[in-house]
């Protein structure tokens, strides 16, 4: 049975950033401005989705005091 070479903890260290270093090389970066475009169709949507919930909550909210004091008469 062949024996398995044996790494140190600082030769893996050296070998994964090598490997990690390499696979960095091969992403396809976005530039800056999908970077910026990207981010404010996010905060778009959070303040869409913001009042969306707002919304509901006091609709609910006032559906539910005018049930409870109806309901008390």
């Amino acid at each position: 049975m062949a024996k398995e070479k044996v790494l140190k903890p600082k030769n893996e260290f050296k070998k994964w950033f090598s490997e990690t270093r390499s696979e960095l090389k091969k992403v396809s970066w976005p530039t800056g401005k999908q970077v910026i475009n990207g981010t404010n169709i996010v905060f778009l949507m959070i303040a869409v989705f913001g009042v969306l919930v707002w919304g509901f909550d006091f609709g609910l909210t006032k559906l539910l005091s005018f049930v409870l004091d109806n309901a008390v008469s």
